[in-house]
């Protein structure tokens, strides 16, 4: 997918600049001002491979040191899927707990990144999100979508779970909201998600979605940047074990993408 109307006329702002790849998919960073708007996108449904989460990593890493950077809006390219969430081809992959650590841990720093972040993150949500998109959309300091933005988390269907952003989701969500999800695997209307907190406002479509993420992501960057850090920092007190706690639920999920029943369920989704 790619991004084909820009939101400003081009000579207003420095293009984007795009991050070379050896496989699909990017990110770009478009400098906007006193923000930043990070897109990723990859040709299936926005997935994201191991590459694509390093790469976002970094561009969020490169955002937050940025000091003419006073606030972030994350989204992803098209108007149809936000995001797939992991790449199931590098998941049929994993033979080894090593191998399963590292790829459940892509998602991990993606949302550590987000976290240590000192500047706001608004991240839009303008269709489906499985999965690691869920995770995502979970540790925005401030998420909205809209009405085709439905969430899903599928994981215990092949038997394995959403260990790694359980974490995201019960800070933002609350046990009972994360549970639901967890337990049931089937989708969850937008409107659902508004009302248990993962989504802040939830907006007709893609394009009103869109307008007004930049109209609020911009009254953001021109707060106090020193306030806004502080803020954030307070809003995410109580999370300083993180690292190391998604680094064990890594672990657990890479244990489990190696037992028989899981084997079996992602050769039956394969098949498909």
């Amino acid at each position: 997918m790619a991004e084909t109307h820009p939101l400003t006329h081009p000579m207003c702002h420095p293009p984007p600049t795009f991050t070379p790849m050896s496989n699909q998919g990017s990110v770009i960073s478009d400098h906007r001002d006193n923000w930043v708007r990070i897109i990723f996108s990859h040709p299936a449904h926005n997935s994201m491979p191991a590459h694509l989460l390093a790469e976002l990593v970094n561009h969020i890493d490169a955002a937050g040191r940025n000091d003419e950077v006073k606030a972030i809006l994350l989204r992803s390219a098209g108007e149809d899927t936000f995001c797939a969430g992991a790449n199931f081809d590098e998941l049929l992959t994993i033979q080894d707990e090593e191998a399963g650590q590292q790829f459940f841990m892509g998602f991990a720093n993606v949302i550590l990144a987000m976290r240590r972040c000192p500047k706001p993150i608004v991240v839009a949500v303008q269709g489906k999100a499985i999965g690691g998109g869920v995770g995502i959309a979970a540790a925005a300091d401030y998420c909205i979508g809209c009405r085709a933005a439905q969430v899903k988390l599928s994981e215990l269907a092949i038997a394995i779970g959403p260990f790694v952003i359980l974490p995201a989701l019960i800070r933002k969500m609350g046990l009972a909201a994360a549970s639901e999800m967890c337990l049931d695997t089937e989708w969850k209307e937008a409107k659902w998600a508004r009302e248990k907190g993962l989504y802040q406002k939830v907006y007709d479509g893609p394009e009103e979605l869109f307008r007004n993420a930049r109209v609020f992501v911009i009254r953001l960057a021109n707060q106090s940047a020193t306030a806004t850090t502080r803020l954030k920092r307070s809003l995410w007190s109580g999370t300083d074990h993180w690292p190391q706690d998604l680094a064990e639920r890594a672990g657990i999920t890479g244990q489990l993408v190696l037992q028989p029943d899981a084997k079996a369920a992602l050769a039956k989704l394969k098949k498909k």
